[in-house]
Formats: structure tokens, sequence, C-alpha cells
């Protein structure tokens, strides 16, 4: 594991996340044109663009522009591997940025130069300028660079063997990016994650992290950073000793890397492929890789890497048995050595470090009073809102309340004004229907008059008693009906009582005698004088009328009705009832109509068999008053054979 990979993921996720081309449109036709070659990573294209840009940008015209697209120039020159361009970009951002306040792109230099300095190899410098960077992101309150910083910073600490504190810092920027949502951060962090694996032989467990980050690179497009993390996971399988693998993934990386001239990644795959190539006995092919990273090395400057190279060609003589080239180049390689090894252990390094952790942890317990202090605040603000917004919550209750009063007290109304008019609508027709058959009675005897039917005086005599008869039973019935009607003006209102059935029965029969005498139909009532039913008197009168008048209306010419009751047990509700029952031998109904008239509440109306009109309601009108007395109809008819009709009605009441 090489820690210049670290890094190199690192300026990668520095660039995508400090400059997203989803900044506001520039006017500028080359600006456009240079973030779009930069969003492709065509990074020739990107300077040329940027550079004819800034033909058209100074610092006294558009600072923030100016310093912005230096700062861009400056990070493609580093993943060029061009580090003495890239600080120079850097160094004259910084030079105007400082002196005019620019404190953000300041910052995004002071970490591009960062870079820069670590591989030259001066951590000294490195550190100084990362940790300015963390501070000017931390006022700022930039997050995203803020991670970013935060990870180079780890990055120094691995290079200096500080594993634990390196690793702290990499769960720290997992959490902000996981929290932001950040696919790019979470790819970073899982690579740095896996980068402190490596550094401690757990290979299995780094590619686990690196295959976490390669996958989030793939997803999002990100290709140099798939290329790095691919040739990370090479270099693990390179120590675990699968060569072949190993080797597979470093010739993706190199693809990637190779396409967008991406030279300091290229150096660590050029030596990690050299490696297996030496471990598997192709000495020539090693020499090869070798080579290239030197030559490498040799066009960016990159001192840091090239002890690194130096041993692993001088090892490679060793196995070869070139002894004495072996010897030759391990003096430059022990030079290299200790010249790096001189970095790393610096003595003023490892004090600014200290000095760092110190601070941060002042700046993390003033932070901390200062947020007390804010909460406390900030709750007492929240308490008087509180009770402000409960205030405010009963009063609204309140008015709902009072609303949702009104509403039931006008629904109310609404609703009793419904029945009123439904009632009044039913009125009628109970009128209609009842008061029909003594007229229809009355009719019958005038047109037997008219007819001659009495031939003597006391056939007239006897006509005209009938007639008197049906006369009185249209008043008496008009009279009932008005007296009922006035009676319901708010609702139908039943008032049960004891009745005794046979009388009512009587009653009924005699109001449709003449035409039981017209169409010569024998009645046999057998009801049993003792048996009473628990009922609203003139609601029954009504059921009764109705269902005498159907029967005489569906009954043929010389027919026979036969009216019955009984007393019963019903078995739903376990009480006993009476069942009255009128049978005829008339025209009779199919299944299909009888299930029509009892479960619709629909008007039927047919002519009977004396072509006798009905209205259409006598049925409606059982149905209502029947379930209205608690009670329910059953109906058994065959056509051409018959009907019956039974009511089923509460029993005396104890």
């Amino acid at each position: 594991m090489r820690i210049d990979i670290l890094f190199l993921s690192v300026v990668f996720v520095f660039i995508s996340n400090s400059y997203s081309i989803s900044e506001s449109l520039q006017t500028d036709t080359n600006r456009i044109e240079a973030d779009s070659c930069a969003r492709v990573l065509d990074f020739d294209c990107a300077i040329d663009s940027y550079k004819e840009a800034l033909l058209f940008e100074n610092v006294d015209s558009s600072l923030v522009d100016f310093l912005d697209i230096h700062n861009r120039i400056g990070d493609i020159y580093y993943k060029q591997g061009y580090f003495t361009e890239a600080n120079r970009s850097y160094q004259l951002v910084l030079k105007y940025a400082e002196k005019h306040g620019e404190e953000s792109e300041a910052a995004k230099a002071l970490m591009g130069q960062s870079h820069v300095l670590w591989r030259y190899g001066d951590n000294v410098k490195s550190i100084k300028n990362i940790l300015k960077s963390i501070d000017l992101f931390r006022s700022l309150k930039d997050t995203a660079n803020l991670v970013s910083a935060s990870n180079i910073l780890g990055g120094i600490y691995v290079s200096t063997g500080e594993l634990r504190k390196a690793s702290d810092i990499y769960e720290e920027t997992l959490s902000i990016a996981i929290a932001g949502k950040d696919s790019i951060g979470m790819a970073s962090s899982y690579e740095y994650k896996g980068v402190i694996r490596s550094f401690k032989k757990e290979y299995a467990e780094a590619i686990k992290y690196y295959l976490k980050s390669l996958s989030i690179n793939l997803k999002i497009g990100n290709e140099v950073d798939a290329g790095i993390t691919n040739a990370n996971i090479g270099e693990a399988y390179m120590n675990l000793a699968d060569y072949k693998i190993a080797l597979e993934y470093l010739s993706v990386a190199e693809e990637i890397l190779t396409r967008y001239n991406f030279n300091s990644g290229l150096i660590f795959v050029n030596y990690c492929a050299g490696e297996c190539y030496m471990r598997l006995g192709q000495f020539s092919k090693a020499h090869q890789r070798f080579n290239k990273s030197l030559a490498l090395i040799s066009v960016t400057g990159e001192s840091r890497e090239k002890s690194t190279v130096l041993g692993l060609k001088t090892e490679c003589f060793e196995l070869e048995g070139e002894f004495e080239q072996a010897y030759k180049l391990q003096k430059e390689y022990a030079i290299a050595k200790d010249s790096l090894n001189a970095s790393n252990q610096n003595e003023q390094l490892m004090q600014i470090m200290g000095q760092f952790e110190f601070e941060k942890k002042e700046q993390e317990n003033l932070f901390l009073q200062q947020e007390n202090d804010l909460k406390a605040k900030e709750i007492e603000s929240k308490q008087a809102q509180i009770r402000l917004q409960y205030a405010i919550v009963i009063i609204l209750i309140i008015f709902l309340l009072i609303v949702v009063f009104l509403f039931i007290k006008l629904y109310k109304n609404k609703k009793l004004l419904d029945e009123a008019n439904q009632t009044k609508n039913k009125l009628f027709g109970f009128i209609a229907h009842d008061i029909k058959a003594p007229l229809g009675n009355l009719q019958m005897l005038v047109h037997m008059l008219g007819d001659g039917y009495a031939h003597n005086k006391e056939e007239q005599s006897k006509v005209l008693s009938e007639l008197n008869n049906c006369a009185y039973s249209v008043v008496q019935l008009t009279d009932d009906l008005i007296s009922w009607s006035v009676a319901q003006q708010d609702g139908l209102n039943f008032h049960p009582e004891n009745l005794v059935l046979g009388e009512l029965v009587k009653d009924t029969l005699d109001l449709f005698k003449p035409q039981i005498d017209f169409k010569k139909i024998d009645i046999e009532n057998s009801i049993q004088p003792f048996l009473e039913v628990y009922v609203d008197k003139k609601a029954f009168l009504s059921i009764m009328r109705n269902i005498v008048s159907n029967a005489i209306k569906f009954s043929e010419s010389g027919g026979e009705i036969v009216i019955s009751a009984k007393e019963v047990m019903d078995k739903k509700s376990g009480r006993a009832m009476t069942e009255l029952r009128c049978k005829d031998e008339g025209v009779g109904m199919s299944k299909k109509k009888i299930d029509l008239l009892i479960n619709s509440n629909q008007i039927h109306t047919t002519r009977g068999t004396a072509n006798e009109k009905g209205t259409g309601l006598g049925l409606n009108l059982i149905k209502e008053f029947v379930e209205k007395s608690e009670g329910y109809i059953k109906i058994k008819s065959k056509e051409n054979v018959g009907t019956r009709f039974s009511v089923f009605l509460p029993t005396v009441d104890q």
C-alpha cells in the first residue's frame, strides 16, 4: 500500500466537491466550455479554455472568477502530475485572495498547495497549509471542503504512522458524508478506511472497503476515482500474493488513468504491476514497469515515490542474481530513503501536529460552551413559543368545537326537514291508496244502478244501503287519515298498543264487502278471538287494508281467500311473534318478482284480474309499517296457483 494513492483520491474529491459545475451559469463562452471539458475530464481542453477565459478576467474586474479559474487550473495540473505549474497557480491565488480577504478561495488554494508540498516531501509546510485550510473552512461553515481538507490531514497522519488519529478522522468524515447524502464523500471515506486496513496488513478487510468505494464511484460516473480504487484493490491482492487478480485490477486502473493522463496515479500502478511481475519471476516485465515509474517521477518531479521504486528495482536485480547492478542501485536507494525518512520524522512536524491537537481540543471546548449557552437561550425562547402555541391551539379547539356544534345542529335540522318532506310525500301516497278501495266500491255500485242491475225496489234499496255504507266508510276513512296525517307532522311516530286481531281483520273485510261480493270471492276468516298483537292501530289497519286489497285484486272471480293467525317463536330474536297469514288462489308471482317487490323501494303497479288499477304503493306501505312495528314479512307464491302473504308482528306486551 502506498500513501500517494490515498492523496490522489482526496484531491479528486476536492475537485469534485469544491468546484461543482452546477455553479451559476457564466455568460462568458470560454468559461462555459472550460467547465464542460472539466466535467468530462478532458483536461487539455479545460486548461486551454480556462486560459482563454482569463483573457477577459483580471483582478480588477472580477476577483472571485479570476481566483476560481486559477484554482481550477491548479487542480487540473496537479491531477496530471505537473506539480510546479499547479503550485504556481495556487501561489497566485493566495497572493490576491489573502490581500482582498477572499477566504474561501484562499482556503481552496491552501488545500491544493498542501498536496503539492506533500508530493515534494515537505511535510512541515504541507501540514501548516492544510491546518490553515481547515480553520478557514470551519469558520466559513463549508462542510464539503472541510471534509476534503480533513481527509488530507488524515493522510498525513497515516504517512507518519499515526493510524489511530487518521482512523478517527475518516470515521468522522464518513459520518458527515452519510448525513449530507454526499456520494463522493462516502466513496472517498470508504477508500480511506481501506487504506487504514492495508497499513494494518488487514488486506481482506481493506478490499471490502475498496469495493464499497468502487461501487459508489461507478454508480455516479466518477471514473478517475474508480481508476484509483482499482489500483488500491490490485495492491491489496498483491499483498495477499494473488498476483494474477492483482494484475487484472491494475490493468483496469492503468487504462482509466492513461486515458486521463493521470501521471501521479500511473507511477503507483506501474511499480505495483512491476512488483507483481517480480514475484511471478517475470523480471524483464518487472524492470519495464519500474522504469516507467521512474520516468514519470522525472516528469512530475515527485520525489516521495522514488525511494520505493528504487528499492523494488534493487530487489529485482538481487532476485535475478545481478548483484553488481543491485549494489550500484542500493546507494541511490539509500540516499532517497534517508531523505524521505528525514521529512516524515521531522521534529518540527511532530510539534505542529501536537499543537494542532491541543488547539483543536480548546476550540471544541469553547464551541461546546458557546453551544450550551445558545441552547439555553433557544430552550427559553422555545418554551415561550410553546406556551403561545398552546394558547392558540386552545382557542382553535374552542372555535372548532363551536363550528362542529353548529354544523351538527344544521345537519340535524336538514335531516328533520328531509324527513318531514318524505313524510309529507308518504302521507299523500297513503291517503290516495287507502281511500281508493271504498271509492272503488262506490263507483261499482253506481255502475250497477246505471246498468239496471237492481230491477226492483228491494234490490235498489239494498244497493242504496250499500252506497250509504260505502259513503260512510269513505267519510270515516278520510277522517281517520286526516287525523293520522295531522298527528304525523313530526314524522312517522307510532304508538303501539294491545289490539284484538280478529276485530281489526273483521272491520277490514267489511270495508271490502262490495268488491268481495262483486267478484264472488269466498272469505274464510279462521282467526281466534283471543289473539292480540302489540302494534299501532292505524298502521295495522293500513297494513290489513293493503293485504286484503291485493288478495281481492289478484283473485279470480269465484276464488277463495283464507285469513288465519297463530303465535310463533322468532328464531333470530327469540321473542314471541304473531303470524298473520292471507292466502289466495290468484294469479301468483314468480320468485324474481317477489325478490323485486321485497328488496326494492321502487313503486310497481299491476292491474288485477278484473282490470283493477292500483297505485303501486301498497307493498311499500306494508313494508314501511311492518318494519316500524318491529316485524317482518314473508311472501310465498307460485304463478297461476296463488300467494301466501305472512306478516309477523309482536305479540301482546306483558
